[in-house]
């Protein structure tokens, strides 16, 4: 019999880190069932978001060959943990990039292998379905997102391809429920062509997957933000800002047409946009704002500003990934260089030295999570 009620046990065990959790399974039998439960799952999670506790960073070796990734708290950005990648890396060979993280799952994208999707914590994979080949050799490189669909309880992955023979995007939608790949209404809106797609990931926030994109017939720069709904699985666009701001630090852009949206994110919860000014007459910068409010037009701040002088890399590479813990300061990711912490206070930058990592990677932040992959 146990020493303590049931659902206080429950609460204890949804308290502790994965790992510990994974070892406790070998305690009792009750106990294993317990951490194996989907429900207790669930509340674990819930949990850690609630409590922003188990959040690590991810990092990807995005110049080397190499069939590791690696994790290091967020926190202290010490106990540097290498993992097994899904697909393995070959010399010469189109190495896999992170395109999503939802509730400790990351998706991973293998230009030949396919999509997996990975718990890096429990290290279970799923490796999704391929494709028809009548898809998969009438499209150029993939635009793809990930995200939780609250409404059906279940995790989709989301694959438009810019067809090479009609002049659409053809949108497939991965449901981890069912196993199975389906098509739903082509893209309305277009890409940027002078934005890499792996630099154009939906960013998922409000069960909806965000990009930057083009109304239809423009084909450079971005112009409006866009969503795909995972529940009834429509678009819409998202109400800009506005673009017309004056720009104070560089005195030298005013006019719309200076600006064109780069790329979407998540910063603290709130929907995260960079804003590229691509003819400023005195220094190539970007913008950075973030929507407070979901939804409402009113509630975009302009949150920092960026000049290429200072960054030392390619603006349109640059992303915002997380405050630090008593947000003062933003973590930034270049892409394929180091990334550095940026102060709001002050403006300086410092680069991010972490022990034993890579000389040159890209972050991601995920919690630690039990979530299954199938």
């Amino acid at each position: 019999m146990s020493l303590f009620p049931a659902d206080l046990m429950h609460d204890i065990l949804s308290r502790l880190p994965v790992k510990t959790l994974l070892r406790f399974k070998c305690v009792s039998k009750p106990w294993g069932s317990l951490i194996d439960d989907s429900d207790f799952a669930k509340h674990h999670l819930h949990h850690s978001l609630k409590s922003n506790t188990n959040v690590k960073l991810f990092l990807d070796n995005c110049v080397e060959v190499d069939d590791k990734a690696y994790s290091v708290d967020f926190d202290l950005f010490d106990n540097l943990v290498q993992i097994p990648r899904p697909f393995t890396a070959e010399t010469d060979k189109y190495c896999s990039r992170i395109f999503g993280s939802c509730n400790g799952l990351l998706a991973v994208y293998h230009r030949e292998a396919g999509i997996a999707l990975w718990n890096p914590t429990t290290r279970k994979c799923h490796y999704l379905p391929s494709l028809d080949d009548d898809l998969t050799l009438d499209h150029d490189t993939p635009i793809l997102g990930f995200g939780y669909d609250a409404t059906k309880n279940d995790y989709k992955v989301v694959k438009m391809l810019r067809s090479k023979t009609q002049n659409c995007f053809k949108v497939m939608v991965y449901s981890l429920k069912a196993n199975s790949w389906r098509r739903i209404m082509d893209c309305p809106f277009d890409f940027p062509t002078n934005i890499p797609t792996n630099y154009n990931d939906g960013a998922y926030l409000n069960n909806s997957l965000h990009w930057v994109g083009n109304k239809r017939g423009v084909f450079y720069g971005g112009n409006v933000i866009f969503a795909l709904d995972l529940g009834i699985e429509e678009y819409y666009e998202v109400p800009k800002g506005d673009t017309n701001f004056g720009e104070e630090e560089c005195g030298g852009c005013s006019a719309y047409f200076d600006f064109a949206y780069l790329n979407a994110g998540v910063l603290g919860g709130c929907l995260c946009v960079s804003l590229g000014c691509s003819a400023c007459p005195v220094e190539d910068h970007i913008n950075f704002w973030v929507m407070e409010e979901y939804g409402v037009k009113e509630s975009w701040i302009k949150l920092l500003y960026l000049s290429e002088d200072r960054w030392q890399t390619s603006l349109s590479h640059t992303r915002a990934v997380a405050y630090s813990r008593n947000g003062d300061k933003i973590l930034l990711d270049g892409g394929c260089c180091q990334p550095a912490w940026f102060n709001l206070m002050d403006g300086t930058e410092e680069t991010l030295f972490i022990p034993g990592a890579p000389q040159l990677f890209s972050t991601m932040i995920y919690v630690e999570s039990l979530v299954p992959v199938n």
